[in-house]
């Protein structure tokens, strides 16, 4: 089945409205803290080392991070992230170690403008994890969002939807959509 037309081009809220949103998740193998500017010391390194394991997280055609991605654009980005966690539109958590020096990744949770799901979801980890270590990471924040959060259907693309089919779909990406559109328009102020 192709999920062609199965969406209206409106991105719907995430089911929050009653949930009080973890400001922290603590993991056998991993922390979870929302992702902010202060974290910028840690996640633009761990972005930067991982940087080709990231290029299409959001789709084939997505480009982030791009190669000259300064330490000041991170910061902007992570106070984007900040600002959308604050006012509940989107979250997005870094994937910290326990003694949180260390970043292994990111997870986020965006709106969708799919009729079949209540949320997107996106999951990377720090290329220098060996491939267990990844796997246990990953199984454990997917079993976290699955079990703890309000969400009836999140997809998963590019990890449980193949790309080709999310993208035989027309559907826009949230992060592209907005935070790419919050930029342009910045930077024609």
């Amino acid at each position: 089945m192709t999920m062609t037309k199965l969406y209206d081009k409106r991105f719907h809220p995430l089911p929050v409205t009653n949930f009080p949103v973890p400001a922290q998740w603590s993991g056998k193998h991993v922390l979870l803290v929302p992702a902010g500017r202060e974290w910028v010391s840690v996640d633009y390194p761990a972005v930067m080392e991982s940087r080709s394991k990231l290029k299409h997280l959001f789709g084939p055609r997505d480009q982030w991070p791009p190669d000259d991605l300064t330490r000041e654009m991170d910061e902007a980005d992570l106070a984007w992230h900040a600002r959308e966690f604050a006012s509940r539109r989107s979250f997005a958590y870094h994937l910290l170690s326990h003694d949180q020096q260390r970043c292994l990744g990111c997870l986020y949770l965006y709106p969708t403008a799919s009729r079949e799901h209540d949320a997107e979801a996106y999951l990377w980890t720090h290329i220098g994890l060996n491939a267990s270590q990844a796997t246990l990471i990953e199984d454990e924040v997917i079993h976290w969002v699955s079990r703890d959060w309000p969400l009836r259907s999140v997809a998963w693309p590019g990890r449980f939807i193949p790309f080709n089919q999310w993208d035989e779909s027309g559907l826009p990406n949230y992060y592209a959509s907005t935070r790419m559109a919050a930029e342009s328009s910045a930077d024609g102020d």
